[in-house]
Formats: C-alpha cells, structure tokens, sequence
C-alpha cells in the first residue's frame, strides 16, 4: 500500500517539477522542438491521419468514463472511514491527472518555451505606427475586394485544399525554426462539436491524439487559414499569436485566390476598428462577413464564451504565455513590423541584434487553439 502511495506522490512530484524547473532554451529548440518532438510528430501524425475517426473523442472519454468507474467502483469496495475513502480515491486521480499533464509536456506542450516568433524575425516596433498599420489596413481590405470573385469561382475538393495549402505553409515554418519536413494533420470533426459552436472555438491541435479538429460549422473560405493555424500548432509553435502569424503568412503568400482570400478575411477581422470603419469593402466581402457572423452567432453562447475563454486564458498564462487570449491578436502587429522577402516570408533577425519584447494589443474575436 504504501509502495502505491509512493508511486502516486512520485507521479504528482513529477508534474510540479516539469512545470516549475527552468530548461535550457537550446535544449528546447534544438533537442526538444526539432528532436524528440520532431520525432514523435512525424510518427503519430500519419497514424491520425490514416484514422477515419477522430481518436481523440475516444481518448476523452476513456480518461473521464474511467475515472467515474474508478470512484464508483473504488467507493463501494473501499474499507474504513469515509474520508479514508476519499483521500485514497482524491491521491490516486490527482496521480492520474498528474500522469497525463506529464504526457501532455512531453508529447507537445514543451514547445510553449520555444522563443516566441517576433524574437525571431526581424520586427521592428517602429514600423508599428498609426501610419503604417493604416497602409497595411488598406491593403488588406484592397485584396479583399480584388481577391473575392476569384476566390468564389473556385470549389477546391478537401485534398485540392490541404495539397496546395501545405506547399504555402512548408516554406514558412522551415523559415521560422523548424528543420524537418512537418508533417501537416488532416482536419477532423469531434463529437463535441457542438461545445466548440457555443463557446466559440474554431479549432484545436490534440497532441494526445497528434491530429487536428476544426470546427464543422466553418464556411469555405473560413478554413484554410484556420487550418493553417492548427498546422502551426503541429509544426511545434506553442503560442498562438505564432500560429495565427504562421497561418497569415501561409496564407497570403499562396498564389490560389481561395486560401489567399482565406488569410485576407481573418486578416480583416483583427484589424483596428477604426481602419475598418474608414475602409469599405465591396459587397460581395460584405456579404461574406455577414455570412461568418451569422454562422457565429448561430448556436453561440455569452457566458459559454466567456467561461471557455477566461478558463483558456489562464492555461495560456500556466504555460508561459503572458498575454493569455490577447496573444490571438498579437500577430498583425508583427505582420506590420516585419519585412518580408519577395516570397512572402519574413526576414529574420540577425544574431547580434537584441531580442525584442512582444508587442501589446487588444483581444477579440473566435479563436483556434
């Protein structure tokens, strides 16, 4: 027995350990992110996508149905006093809990303490002025208007769209750090759609499964940056200002007018309210935007929202990213401040230049996780 109660303190140790104790940053990048990681990806990721149903629904419910019959079954058979009962009972799920957080970290979440992208590239907040976030607002909504007619006489099939969306992405995530070739995630539907409509989510990367869920509801036009941004996920980019960074610079460097009107629409939705005031798009985006919104609003909750996204914030902070759910905005800003190449990537920062801060933004919006 008490040999049990070793093993579970051991276990519960082990996870306070992995989330306190610092690792070395060129550990994480070069060992982890782009080893052990790397490795793993690149093994589990096919076997998701080989699966026609989404394992991570079965996983779930293993975790949490086995846990139920865990107590139940624990409870009636249990010997002695009632709070006997329930200390052993409570020890045993946080050594449960405590071996799955210790999964989770090993099988992806280390990635959080990789240096954040705008430390990476050549960002420079001075380029972030009201002068040239107003051109880069301009632009955005003048390829919007452009981009629309082309975008709708397209009808890509799913694989049309993960084949030529990958080609867009590979280039960027090898730019940004990452030096094998990732594996992108074929995206799934879950079960628990229907949390993901009330809340508000758009999507999630399950790195105990290795695959990628998206929300079924999504309009067309509304997928292959949100796809995008779970690739970025996957390609081992914990932060998601990063994966929103990643899927916009996916996104609008692709010469296919459907996925480059992807990254224009999401684009649009996190620019200053002002500029979208001032800028009018054409009535064809106009007729889109009111599409996404009423396909929002349609089973959405407030206080779901609310909940869900104040519950997140606080993981995303757990896990070393100070902004928390303000991160998801982060990103046009560095889009702004950033140069890029003829090809549509960025320039990355030089070793002898100083790492900068991240810059400050407001939060909004439906998000992917």
């Amino acid at each position: 027995m008490i040999r049990g109660y070793a093993t579970d303190a051991g276990l519960i140790l082990a996870a306070i350990v992995l989330q306190v104790v610092a690792l070395p940053a060129r550990w994480i990048e070069n060992d982890y992110a782009n080893g052990i990681y790397a490795a793993l990806a690149r093994t589990f990721v096919p076997i998701a996508n080989a699966v026609p149903f989404t394992i991570g629904d079965g996983i779930f419910l293993a975790i949490v149905l086995g846990l139920v019959a865990y107590w139940i079954v624990g409870w009636r058979s249990g010997r002695g006093p009632r709070l006997a009962r329930a200390a052993r009972l409570a020890l045993r799920t946080a050594a449960v809990i405590a071996l799955i957080v210790v999964w989770f970290d090993a099988a992806w979440a280390l990635n959080y303490r990789r240096a954040p992208i705008v430390r990476r590239v050549a960002f420079n907040p001075a380029r972030v002025n009201p002068h040239d976030v107003s051109v880069f607002s301009a632009s955005i909504v003048a390829g919007l208007n452009a981009t629309a007619p082309l975008a709708h006489a397209e009808h890509p099939t799913e694989a049309q769209l993960e084949g030529t969306l990958a080609e867009a992405f590979a280039p960027v995530v090898r730019r940004l750090g990452d030096r094998y070739d990732v594996v992108v995630s074929r995206p799934k539907r879950t079960l628990f759609d229907w949390w993901f409509e009330l809340a508000g989510i758009g999507g999630q990367w399950d790195p105990f499964a290795y695959e990628t869920i998206l929300n079924a509801e999504f309009l067309p036009f509304e997928r292959p940056f949100a796809m995008a941004h779970e690739w970025g996920h996957v390609a081992g980019f914990g932060d998601e200002s990063d994966a929103n960074l990643i899927a916009a610079l996916t996104t609008l460097r692709s010469g296919d007018a459907f996925i480059h009107y992807s990254g224009l629409f999401w684009a649009y939705g996190f620019l200053p309210e002002s500029d979208r005031r001032a800028l009018h798009v054409s009535p064809l985006v106009k007729a889109d935007l009111a599409a996404a919104r009423r396909r929002f609003l349609r089973r959405y909750n407030p206080q779901l929202y609310s909940l869900q996204w104040s519950v997140y914030d606080k993981y995303l902070r757990a896990n070393r990213v100070t902004a928390g759910v303000v991160s998801y905005t982060l990103f046009v800003q560095v889009l702004v401040g950033t140069p890029l190449d003829r090809d549509g990537l960025p320039l990355m920062r030089q070793p002898q230049e100083v790492p900068l801060s991240r810059p400050g933004a407001d939060s909004g919006g439906e998000r992917s996780r």
